[in-house]
């Protein structure tokens, strides 16, 4: 029998499968904003509620599985925009200027696609091909995680091979240090989301003036760059530990974004250089920082969907803060970037102070199974 959290995330998955199918079909902004809403709903509860079971499932082992479950977003970040690119149509630039028009013309779109074995239905816009294509796949993972659940119902802590009692921590100690997280993957989150919507525009009204295309392009780099880096945290978290993991997040970052203050503005090769440091850099932070804290609390199904909301929160505003003024002030991106690197270091910095008197919460039982959970945690 399947149990009420699956049930609920397949009921998600549907709906978010559905909606995306119904998007190009809006003839209305109230529609088309209803249908985005609710979008944007079921992936906030299918995010969370995949976090949360991971944790579940594999607790204090959950490290690689974490990192690739993360690695898994940062590969839809690169597939998407390729898939959706032949249908969006493409832009022109205009004479004696550096400003770019899209072009509108649907039947050059439709050649264009036509040419490529694409079939083009006469009144259909193209980009409705691209929502039509995720969203079958999306129905299509919503059948396979149905399976799943059936095969295999149960997916809470009783099935954790634990091997180690678990020290108790007081609920102080426990709020600061989610709270702490939550600032964390709230900067960060938000400023790996909002670098990568924004980028293609800073590229464009910056002091570079490059093409749309080369912004997209490189748009696709930092995700390539993201994934490729998420995937090598799989293995990586394998043999180091979420903190060094961390160290190494926060290095790397704070190199990229040096590059892009000192060089970013008047070379475009310091652009890709940056966008790449970035991209690698903030790959496996999120998970690394929810995996560090595990180590020392138990975190809870509130707790790991805090993180989740911290996260959205961060999502929705800063890339909202710098869309606001990339118009007038492009480098508003630069700078976000710098705040982001230095408030994050902060707060590691902050974590580490604490923490590194504290144990770990497990304690080595030789080979009893005997979890001990606080009730103040578990509850």
């Amino acid at each position: 029998m399947l149990t009420r959290k699956q049930i609920v995330l397949t009921m998600f998955n549907f709906f978010s499968a559905l909606t995306m199918l119904a998007i190009p079909w809006s003839r209305s902004i109230s529609v088309l904003t209803a249908l985005m809403v609710g979008n944007g709903l079921s992936l906030g509860v299918l995010d969370t509620g995949g976090n949360v079971c991971c944790l579940n499932i594999w607790g204090k082992d959950s490290g690689p599985i974490y990192q690739a479950l993360h690695f898994i977003f940062g590969l839809g970040g690169l597939i998407g925009p390729l898939v959706a690119a032949p249908f969006v149509g493409h832009y022109v630039k205009l004479e004696s200027s550096n400003e770019f028009e899209v072009s509108t013309n649907t039947s050059s779109i439709g050649q264009s696609l036509a040419n490529n074995s694409f079939l083009i239905v006469e009144g259909v816009p193209p980009v409705t091909y691209a929502f039509t294509a995720i969203g079958c796949f999306a129905l299509l993972v919503t059948v396979l995680f149905l399976v799943v659940c059936i095969i295999s119902p149960v997916d809470n802590q009783e099935q954790q091979d634990s091997s180690a009692q678990v020290r108790e921590r007081s609920l102080s100690f426990i709020l600061l240090i989610v709270f702490l997280n939550i600032v964390l993957v709230f900067v960060e989150t938000g400023t790996e989301v909002g670098y990568a919507q924004m980028l293609a525009s800073y590229v464009v009204k910056g002091p570079l003036k490059l093409t749309p295309t080369i912004g997209s392009y490189m748009t696709s780099a930092y995700w390539a760059a993201f994934s490729v880096s998420r995937f090598a945290s799989v293995f990586l978290a394998i043999f180091f530990s979420n903190l060094q993991l961390i160290v190494f997040d926060v290095v790397v970052s704070a190199i990229g974004a040096a590059v892009l203050v000192f060089f970013g503005a008047s070379n475009e090769w310091a652009m890709w250089l940056a966008t790449i440091l970035l991209g690698v850099g903030i790959a496996s932070f999120f998970p690394s920082a929810i995996g560090w804290i595990e180590s020392y609390i138990t975190v809870t199904n509130k707790m790991a969907s805090s993180f989740c909301v911290g996260a959205a929160f961060g999502q929705m505003l800063i890339p909202y803060i710098i869309g606001s003024y990339i118009e007038e002030m492009p480098d508003i991106l630069i700078y976000i970037e710098v705040a982001s690197c230095v408030l994050s270091a902060a707060i590691v910095l902050i974590m580490w102070l604490i923490l590194r008197k504290k144990k770990e919460k497990y304690i080595k039982n030789k080979g009893i199974v005997n979890v001990a959970y606080d009730s103040n945690i578990t509850n």
